[in-house]
């Protein structure tokens, strides 16, 4: 009786799970409007506004190393309420708060918050499916439950500047309630308790570069994903607020990044398609077309005045934006995944995370003091050259270094993780 009694609680995980991260996947309301938001709301500058993406990612690397023992201490449910409280009172803070400090401040604490969230929320799902049987549909599971949010996404995108119109405060306080219903939502789940084999410790993140750093073609493959992350996140808001300089209308450009957000999803799916055509030269590709979009955004941006044919032409740039950054994001992960075994695959995928925090760290940094001296356009034209440079070495180290196959490892290779 008591055994049903816990398989309906797990079964009832799963149908709260797909509702859940629709919410929680998350900010909604938000990144269609915060350069603007705090821009003319709260009077910060580009500069400043990059060094709080910057100072997010930072606290996020930083939480990733810590925010496995805060886990196994509470349990996954207790993470994922704390994760969603700590990100309620990030997004409250968005709302009343109007000191530089206490934005990072609020930063740290929704870092953690997201790093908890995203560290036990596919644990709980997959340990549900788990005990269920029904493993084998984590994969459709999670992605039917994210496709949910991108949908949601889309629609908030699209009214998020009319909303702002309203009320310059709207989106963000519809922000807070959506983190508020994200929370009300974890209250339901029930608590899976999963068997800990061998207790987190500060010294296995050191030993998982370790394991990186030895093997060529993964330490190639994380480079690129630490480069690309890094020229990713500062492109997406740099060409958010080139959109703003260049005049465009609140509500056109809520539009524009709604269409976007739409062709990040038709990415994700078409990277197959991208793969037929491009063989092994995949990441190549996606490295010179967006590059070269970003470039072409800056320039144009700098040197043509508002009007219609300029508006189409940034339109249709910003959709490869788009839709390259959706089929990277696939890519990449496909690949760090394919270079490895299951032995190791936790490890890598550890530092591959942790890598890419660290590439958006420093880029979001630099390009924050560039923004003191000059304007968004043409701080997109300098990062665009400089990061082709970075793009192009890192490009010619990773020549004749992928193709790792997963059997490739030895066993002394994989045990050498373990060395204290």
């Amino acid at each position: 009786m008591e055994e049903t009694k816990d398989l309906e609680k797990l079964e009832k995980n799963i149908k709260i799970y797909k509702r859940y991260k629709m919410f929680a996947y998350d900010f909604i309301f938000y990144y269609s409007i915060f350069v603007i938001y705090f821009t003319t709301v709260k009077n910060f500058t580009m500069s400043q506004i990059m060094y709080f993406n910057g100072f997010y990612t930072l606290f996020v690397f930083l939480w990733q190393i810590f925010a496995n023992l805060i886990t196994e201490r509470i349990g996954l449910k207790k993470s994922i309420i704390l994760g969603n409280i700590l990100v309620s009172l990030q997004s409250l803070v968005y709302i009343f708060a109007n000191d530089f400090i206490i934005f990072v401040f609020a930063e740290c604490m929704g870092a953690l918050g997201f790093t908890l969230k995203s560290l036990s929320e596919g644990t709980l799902l997959y340990a549900s499916l788990k005990h269920t049987g029904e493993r084998k549909e984590f994969t459709k599971t999670e992605g039917k439950a994210n496709s949910r949010y991108y949908y949601y996404d889309a629609i908030t995108a699209f009214l998020s500047g009319t909303l702002f119109m309203v009320n310059n405060y709207l989106p963000i306080i519809l922000c807070f309630v959506n983190t508020l219903i994200s929370l009300i939502i974890s209250l339901r789940f029930s608590n899976v308790s999963e068997k800990i084999t061998k207790k987190y410790k500060i010294r296995d993140t050191i030993n998982d570069f370790k394991l990186v750093i030895k093997k060529q073609r993964v330490k190639a493959i994380i480079l690129f994903a630490c480069v690309f992350a890094g020229i990713v996140s500062v492109s997406t808001t740099l060409y958010k607020s080139i959109i703003l300089e260049m005049g465009v209308s609140i509500e056109l450009n809520s539009i524009i990044i709604c269409i976007c957000t739409i062709f990040v999803g038709i990415g994700a799916k078409q990277l197959f398609m991208i793969e037929s055509k491009t063989k092994n030269r995949t990441l190549t590709f996606f490295s010179f077309i967006y590059i070269t979009t970003l470039l072409s955004i800056g320039l144009i941006s700098n040197a043509c005045e508002l009007n219609l044919p300029v508006t189409i032409v940034i339109i249709f740039l910003l959709i490869i934006i788009g839709f390259i950054q959706g089929a990277y994001r696939v890519a990449i992960k496909k690949y760090v995944l394919n270079f490895t075994t299951s032995k190791v695959r936790t490890k890598i995928t550890s530092v591959y995370y942790m890598a890419e925090n660290i590439g958006s760290t420093v880029m979001l940094f630099i390009i924050g003091i560039v923004l003191n001296y000059t304007t968004s356009a043409v701080a997109c034209i300098l990062f665009s050259a400089v990061s082709a440079v970075i793009l192009f070495i890192v490009l010619f180290y990773m020549k004749d270094k992928l193709g790792l196959k997963p059997q490739d490892y030895s066993p002394d290779e994989i045990n050498n993780v373990n060395i204290s």
